[in-house]
């Protein structure tokens, strides 16, 4: 365990390779951001405050920044622009839709736009369908409650939402493809670490002592594995609670993914080593690995139109493994079906990590 403390410790005193292990991902995901469309703030004023209205605003919550406002600050707030859209829901508002009735709930904003057509959307979405259970239950309340739960959860109701929320997939699928780059460009950090420590003698001396080459590596490498983890936890905490990034229900898959990744991501690092002899040849063969690597999986723009060729090499790249993954689980596939994709991963890990240590051997000469 000595050697695992004694590189933890020299990669967290090196500030250089502390910015790009921790740093450089959020500076490189800021890429996936751009041009994208403000979130919309949204206000609610529920009168009603019954089970069916707490439903409502909790849809809402996934698709704008709820904001709190007073009833009688509303044109204050509408024309300064610090709320673009504003629901008041009246009292008996949910009476009114089990009885198949209009009204009990109105919107404001300062003009209609684009920007506020999905909020539009979603409630005319959510209000008739609750309608429609309504007259399927003859309007009984007890019955309305019980049927549109199960509605909610298994119904088209919940496909509508799901349609309303691709445009934070696609977003969310972006900012995973740069941060999965990111991830490839650090894995340089471990090729380097072991040229140095070759150049330097490092490694020498270390063999000196009673510890064997086999150990070392694997404390080596396990190391950079830990500094992984602890990435990958850090940019998932950001991305979704700073951030607020789509993540659906799959956020700890969607991690477990990711630190998978994490993992071929340090293998390459250590194949690198392998085939480099000092650290300007080794930024070189990984760079000039990664960029098409990249390309090819289909970090930087999504395959579904390219060529069918490109489709089929994209598929020797664990990028694209990776990212398929991903976008299952944001469709809502669970992470036990992923076992395909998960596997490769594995076996692109496996393959890097024998391709950088079955040469080994000579550096102890």
């Amino acid at each position: 365990m000595s050697i695992l403390l004694f590189t933890l410790k020299r990669i967290l005193r090196n500030k250089v390779q502390l910015f790009f292990i921790l740093l450089f991902p959020f500076a490189f995901m800021s890429f996936g951001f751009i041009g994208e469309q403000p979130s919309i703030k949204v206000a609610v004023i529920d009168k009603d405050q019954t089970p069916f209205t707490e439903r409502l605003k909790d849809g809402l919550e996934q698709r704008a920044k709820i904001r709190h406002v007073e009833e009688e600050h509303m044109e204050e707030k509408l024309l300064s622009l610090r709320i673009d859209y504003i629901i008041v829901i009246d009292n008996g508002f949910t009476d009114k839709v089990i009885r198949g009735e209009g009204g009990g709930i109105t919107s404001y904003s300062v003009k209609e736009s684009n920007f506020s057509v999905p909020v539009r959307i979603f409630l005319e979405q959510w209000i008739g369908h609750a309608k429609a259970i309504a007259k399927a239950v003859d309007n009984e309340p007890e019955s309305f409650y019980k049927e549109f739960e199960e509605y909610d959860e298994t119904g088209a109701l919940k496909i509508q939402e799901e349609l309303v929320a691709d445009p934070g997939i696609s977003r969310t699928r972006t900012v995973m493809g740069y941060l999965i780059i990111s991830v490839l460009y650090t894995s340089i950090i471990v090729g380097l670490y072991i040229i140095l420590n070759k150049n330097n003698h490092t490694l020498i001396r270390t063999l000196a002592a009673p510890i064997s080459l086999k150990s070392y590596m694997f404390q080596t490498v396990s190391s950079f594995i830990l500094i992984s983890i602890i990435q990958m936890t850090l940019v998932l905490l950001v991305l979704k609670w700073v951030y607020k990034l789509y993540l659906g229900d799959s956020a700890l898959s969607i991690y477990l993914m990711l630190t998978l990744f994490s993992l071929v991501s340090v293998s390459f690092g250590v194949a690198i080593s392998s085939f480099s002899k000092n650290i300007t040849q080794a930024c070189l063969i990984g760079v000039g690995v990664m960029a098409p690597m990249a390309m090819l999986g289909g970090a930087y723009f999504p395959l579904d139109y390219a060529p069918e060729s490109l489709q089929t090499v994209s598929q020797f790249t664990p990028v694209s493994w990776v990212l398929t993954g991903i976008e299952k689980l944001l469709q809502g596939e669970s992470i036990t079906s992923l076992g395909k994709e998960m596997g490769i991963l594995l076996l692109f890990a496996v393959i890097f990590f024998l391709l950088g240590t079955f040469r080994k051997v000579d550096i102890a000469k």
